[in-house]
């Protein structure tokens, strides 16, 4: 039964506390808190009598304005007291005195507190009480809490104990004190917390002496409790009071977060000396400590103090080192450079790791070859790191000293990466590079060169590179070159200008085999101007032509290819042009977004009408979603029947019924 009306208590206070104010401050149904005055109070209270915690009740919004009309004025505010007091005292539900007791929250005074204090010892009522006692000022509640702490037990003992600790009761520190020690485990922390909450000199004092006198579980909240009381000295800068506070917690075998929380601490209290204290950590064999003292050194050492630190790093244990090293990243390099690059050359992995990635931040010119040889000779995570401390050096000395390097004649490798940085670094001054190297004997290097061009290149470069494509055997080199010059014709922001090299280029070749590559450049380009030049080559005599050209219109990445390869598909004989340009043709339609549905669907069907094979019947089927409306809808249906296309009619016909649904809420 107690534990069920504590919770309907909770509850109800709950509901209360959650109420949010209204838009007009003050003010319920239009009527302002001026009308309010302490004989409208009577009223109120007697409709609060069947108040039954709904939010929407007028009597509660009434008796708030009420109070909050008249909790500036003294006598108003005395009077309404006096009757709140008196509502309490009757015999009302325990709803309508939650209401009340939140009202005393904000008016209550000493008056309140001989009424407050009876119902402390009342089971249904202890709660509203010690709620309305936590916020009325003054000495005369602490006693009343204090009073009902002596002679309490079980759940009405944690609620007092919590109250005083939310009152900052410094009064109550030494029956506080006295609890930590309590047989019962909840009562024992209850008492911790508050005490910690209380905070100042006497109530560290009494944390400082359970320390010793507990163990396990409860010794940890008292430290952290002792460790919040202690903000309180740091706050009046009384460091040696925290000091000491915080040599305790760090000789006891306190969980490690807690003695780390108390090294961060001691390190702050330490003024002066608080580079001495992080250094000694740091050469110290407690690894648990090492850790928040280097969190703290950015805060202790300038840059001009930082060598000791550095000394340190190869002492620590890896752990330490690669934490030590992130923090060094943020200093100045002329400082910390030398350490990092050390670290960075170490057998141990994670440490090797940390120095590559800090020299992003401290390395400069001098460490462009170290980061490169390290990407060339590394594999995967190693090189990966070295590759982005490389690219992510700043200064024109850096890119300076990479084009220096490529004079060196330095291994595939190495020329490998350099070439690289020149894209990754936007080195435009290295683009002479880049095509000196586009055709190296080694196929790695020749590809990372095009790969670079993509880059730094312009449209001026793309009759060279054309050059370079047709004269390439390699296919996968056709591949890259072949993107490198659609990329660098994309970068032309005139659509209709972006294929002028290379019609140029087809108009002077003789060549079948090189009109068919310069075609599908054309076709990937996808330059509106040279439609005509494919369609010609369309009723070219060789047969290897006419391939290319329609190949060509297949991958037009834009819909004004569309109907070409309709016309195409209607009128070939070839099989592989007639599956090239249907699905050319379904991919076209999906390209039409804002296009009518009913009318995509009309090409979708004749698509379907066209299609011999399952797999483009899918592709139709995959495309028809795009288009929901009740002639998609229709199609789908009347193609569940075929069982080589069941799965995706049927996958199709539940994407459009959900899309058409959904239209219909709009």
């Amino acid at each position: 039964m107690r534990k069920q009306r504590t919770l309907t208590i909770a509850i109800a206070a709950l509901a209360l506390f959650l109420i949010p104010l209204p838009m007009r401050a003050f003010q319920y149904g239009g009527q302002d808190t001026k009308a309010f005055a302490p004989q409208n109070l009577d009223d109120i209270l007697k409709q609060l009598v069947t108040y039954d915690g709904g939010l929407n009740s007028q009597a509660f919004w009434n008796l708030r304005n009420c109070i909050l009309a008249n909790k500036d004025r003294p006598e108003a505010r005395l009077a309404c007291e006096e009757k709140l007091l008196s509502f309490l005292d009757s015999k009302v539900g325990l709803v309508a005195k939650m209401a009340v007791c939140r009202q005393l929250r904000v008016i209550g005074g000493e008056k309140s507190v001989p009424v407050l204090e009876k119902m402390l010892f009342q089971e249904e009522t202890t709660d509203l009480a010690r709620y309305a006692l936590e916020k009325i000022p003054g000495d005369a509640a602490d006693k009343a809490l204090l009073n009902a702490l002596a002679n309490s037990k079980g759940e009405t003992k944690l609620g007092l104990i919590s109250s005083l600790g939310l009152r900052k009761t410094q009064s109550a520190v030494p029956m506080l004190g006295a609890l930590i020690l309590d047989s019962k485990k909840d009562i024992a922390s209850a008492a911790v917390f508050s005490v910690g909450r209380i905070g100042g000199k006497e109530a560290a004092d009494v944390l400082s002496a359970a320390l010793g006198k507990t163990k396990g579980e409860l010794q940890a909240q008292v430290g952290s409790a002792l460790l919040t009381s202690v903000e309180s000295f740091m706050a009046l800068k009384n460091t040696d009071a925290a000091s000491g506070i915080y040599n305790q917690l760090l000789g006891l075998k306190l969980p490690a977060a807690l003695r780390g929380a108390a090294m961060r601490g001691k390190i702050a209290a330490a003024g002066d000396q608080a580079a001495s204290v992080i250094l000694s950590a740091l050469e110290g064999k407690d690894q648990d400590m090492q850790m928040p003292a280097i969190g703290m050194i950015h805060k202790v050492f300038d840059a001009s103090r930082i060598a000791p630190v550095c000394t340190l790093l190869p002492k620590l244990p890896e752990a330490g080192q690669v934490q030590l090293l992130a923090v060094l990243a943020e200093y100045p390099k002329s400082q910390v450079l030398s350490t990092v690059l050390q670290a960075a050359q170490t057998p141990q992995e994670p440490i090797r790791l940390a120095g590559l990635k800090a020299l992003e931040k401290v390395g400069d010119a001098s460490t462009v070859s170290f980061l490169t040889e390290a990407a060339a000779k590394s594999a995967r995570k190693e090189q990966e790191i070295a590759r982005t401390s490389l690219w992510g050096l700043k200064g024109r000395e850096v890119d300076e000293e990479v084009i220096s390097l490529l004079t060196k004649q330095p291994t595939d490798d190495v020329l490998n990466e350099l070439l690289m940085s020149i894209g990754e670094r936007r080195i435009f001054a290295g683009k002479a590079w880049l095509v000196k190297n586009e055709e190296s004997s080694s196929a790695k290097v020749r590809q990372t060169a095009l790969r670079a061009f993509k880059v730094i290149g312009t449209p001026s470069d793309v009759p060279g590179l054309l050059d370079l494509l047709l004269k390439t055997e390699n296919e996968q080199e056709q591949a890259e070159i072949e993107n490198t010059i659609v990329a660098l014709a994309r970068k032309i922001s005139n659509p209709l200008a972006r294929s002028g090299s290379v019609k140029g280029k087809l108009g002077k070749e003789k060549d079948a085999k090189n009109k068919s590559m310069l075609f599908h450049v054309l076709g990937r380009i996808g330059d509106d101007s040279a439609l005509p030049l494919l369609r010609e080559a369309l009723n070219d005599p060789d047969a290897e032509v006419v391939d290319a050209a329609v190949r060509a219109l297949a991958i037009w990445p834009t819909i004004t290819a569309k109907d070409d390869v309709l016309q195409i598909n209607q009128a070939t004989k070839n099989e592989v042009h007639e599956i090239l340009t249907l699905q050319a043709f379904i991919r076209l339609i999906g390209l039409e977004k804002f296009r009518s549905p009913e009318s995509a669907v009309r090409d979708l069907k004749l698509a379907y009408g066209l299609a011999d094979r399952p797999e483009e019947k899918k592709l139709v089927l995959g495309a028809l979603p795009n288009f929901a409306c009740p002639e998609a809808q229709e199609l789908a249906e009347s193609l569940i029947v075929f069982e080589d296309i069941r799965a995706e009619a049927r996958a199709a016909l539940d994407k459009i019924i959900k899309k058409l649904e959904k239209e219909e809420k709009k």
